[in-house]
């Protein structure tokens, strides 16, 4: 697999920095109201089911198996914490499409780029067809890990799968309003981003990790927009001369990039 983890991790870092960024505050500003209200509800709620649910657990054990609470306890922690934490952000990417769509358009003019005039209207309808395409790719294998969390033996392994492919979502989420502002196709994106598989799995996994984190939570999504949309340009540039191709950027060349602050695409 190629890649560095680590640099999925300096982008979604380069995007909280990047946020506070004067041109951006602007664009930032909603999306971050509606992630607080999302996710605070998200936080309150998930903390009352999970202790609903370890209360439950604890009946229904029976005394001679009393030991089997501290094993599995940690492992339906986990596992509920990364269910209610996917689920509220998926309904909250849903809403805030539109949103994020503009602000990874802001980012990619401020890098230097382009993007294709379109109306508010056209840009919201896309966003939106766009968002349930992506819901029609994951929410099928979501049920079937989620599935997999109650059933004996398998449920040792739900947690784990549950946040490998929750992190190749999340940067698949939030990577893709860049290239749908260039209308590339679903499908490409998904291919583009697997040759770049630790990087990914990098971003998304710290996304995720701190989206289970009450309060910051409220700040990851604007973040990871930026950041995902710097990732984009840098380690999958779209050629000049050829759109229908995404070019990969070698390894060595980003490293210096994100070493000094530039890209090719900034003209510093």
């Amino acid at each position: 697999m190629r890649g560095n983890p680590l640099l999925g991790w300096a982008y979604l870092w380069r995007g909280f920095e990047m946020m506070r960024s004067p041109g951006l505050r602007r664009y930032v500003a909603l999306p971050l109201l509606l992630n607080a209200i999302v996710m605070g509800f998200a936080s309150v709620w998930g903390i009352r089911f999970v202790d609903e649910q370890i209360g439950a657990l604890t009946e229904w054990l029976p005394s001679w198996l009393s030991f089997l609470y501290w094993v599995l306890m940690p492992l339906a922690v986990i596992f509920l914490v990364l269910a209610i934490a996917y689920s509220f952000s998926a309904v909250l990417t849903i809403i805030a499409g539109p949103l994020n769509g503009l602000l990874s358009e802001q980012v990619e003019k401020r890098m230097g780029g382009s993007i294709p005039d379109e109306s508010i209207l056209k840009m919201t309808i896309r966003t939106l067809g766009r968002e349930l395409t992506k819901v029609a790719y994951y929410l099928p294998r979501y049920l079937l890990i989620f599935i997999m969390g109650f059933i004996p033996v398998l449920q040792f392994g739900a947690p784990f799968l549950w946040f490998w492919f929750g992190a190749w979502m999340m940067a698949l989420q939030y990577a893709d309003y860049s290239f749908d502002n260039h209308a590339r196709p679903f499908k490409d994106v998904r291919e583009v981003m697997t040759s770049d598989a630790l990087t990914v799995i990098g971003f998304g996994a710290l996304v995720s990790l701190l989206l289970t984190i009450p309060v910051v939570n409220w700040f990851v999504m604007p973040a990871a927009v930026i950041g995902a949309t710097l990732m984009r340009i840098e380690r999958w540039p779209f050629q000049s001369g050829n759109n229908a191709n995404v070019g990969y950027a070698e390894t060595n060349t980003v490293m210096h990039r994100l070493s000094d602050g530039s890209t090719k695409h900034s003209g510093r």
